[in-house]
């Protein structure tokens, strides 16, 4: 059964990010739902959210 979670969201180029709930679809053969209790942010992610990266936003 697919599960909700919480994720950051960066929506667009140097905009606030937001928490919204994403919807985690079953995993498929050979997959693993892992559950995660903590993350840390590093500076690829600041880069990212800048658009210094990649421009397909948004990201997660």
């Amino acid at each position: 059964m697919a599960q909700q979670v919480r994720g950051v969201i960066a929506p667009g180029k140097g905009e606030p990010v937001r928490v919204e709930t994403i919807v985690v679809p079953d995993p498929g053969p050979g997959e693993a739902v892992v559950k995660v209790q903590a993350c840390g942010v590093c500076h690829t992610d600041l880069h990212y959210r800048e658009g210094g990266i990649s421009d397909e936003f948004p990201f997660l």
